[in-house]
């Protein structure tokens, strides 16, 4: 903290942007639409790369039913995170931040502990753990992305409110005192 404010680094203060509230009922909608498609994908057995994590490793249909209906939960947990945000609600998007790092620890502890070695040899497969890893990442980037609007959206409003609120007992009364005499 006093290296920070010994150089006088402002790019780690929270940064107010415009468009937030867009920005995260836009991001949030399109990762809902994203979470139905993971459900169609998982329904129908469509081992599409971008659609199942562990594409390459073998499943058995009630997984994939399993992960259909998560993933079905999950997006309309996000798509009540979208209808929240064009609410000017941003509690939901809270808890879709914490469950998007609990989802990239439990990806992180299954790509390191599970033993990937075990299926390419019992099933005659290749498997790169490195594909598993850049989705990991991605979904990382994803979490950090909607935390920083997130951030953004809330420090819009705090600015918001404090524009919109009078500064004083006084203000509010002269104020009172300018509407009421309007109708003089």
């Amino acid at each position: 903290m006093i290296f920070l404010k010994k150089h006088n680094m402002k790019f780690i203060k929270p940064i107010n942007i415009k468009n937030s509230h867009k920005l995260l009922s836009w991001s949030l909608l399109a990762s809902a639409i994203y979470f139905f498609l993971i459900t169609s994908a998982h329904l129908f057995g469509l081992k599409i790369p971008v659609l199942f994590i562990y594409f390459n490793v073998p499943s058995y249909i009630y997984q994939d039913m399993i992960i259909a209906f998560l993933s079905f939960g999950f997006g309309m947990f996000l798509y009540a995170g979208y209808s929240s945000v064009k609410r000017n609600e941003l509690i939901t998007t809270k808890y879709i931040i914490v469950a998007g790092f609990g989802v990239v620890l439990g990806l992180m502890n299954i790509n390191f502990l599970t033993d990937f070695s075990f299926f390419e040899v019992e099933f005659n497969l290749k498997i790169s753990v490195l594909n598993f890893w850049s989705q990991t990442i991605f979904v990382l980037a994803y979490v950090l992305w909607i935390l920083f609007l997130y951030i953004s959206a809330i420090n819009f409003n705090k600015k918001k409110f404090e524009e919109d609120s009078p500064k004083s007992f006084n203000d509010v009364s002269n104020n009172e005192q300018k509407e009421f005499s309007k109708f003089r």
